[in-house]
């Protein structure tokens, strides 16, 4: 359930990246959580990139970007960061995420928690 409280961190903080050419989606990366959580906070670090995530419960799933076909992605803007609500996550159900950036070896931060 979706807080109106500070962000807690509730999991470890796992980094999504591509390798290679923009437009390339990323590997199929795993989120895990310490406690029951179905918030997460993404954080872009590139200055120059947008790169769009998705997180499913499913591992399984592919990403593209809206402009070649709309897809179930979010839009991060460079170096911005939101807090989004998915799928729950806790110590005994993993979620699984992938990224596609506009830029060479995009890359996000993301932490499963709870909070605005």
């Amino acid at each position: 359930m979706a807080n109106n409280i500070a962000f807690q961190p509730m999991g470890k903080t796992v980094k999504v990246s591509v390798s290679g050419a923009a437009n390339t989606q990323s590997n199929v990366f795993t989120i895990t959580a310490d406690s029951p959580s179905n918030q997460y906070y993404l954080a872009n670090a590139d200055t120059n990139s947008a790169v769009y995530v998705w997180i499913n419960s499913t591992s399984t799933f592919n990403v593209a970007l809206p402009d070649v076909t709309p897809g179930y992605v979010i839009a991060l803007p460079p170096y911005g960061y939101r807090v989004i609500t998915g799928p729950q996550v806790n110590s005994n159900t993993n979620v699984y995420a992938r990224v596609i950036g506009d830029g060479t070896n995009a890359s996000i931060y993301i932490t499963p928690g709870e909070g605005l």
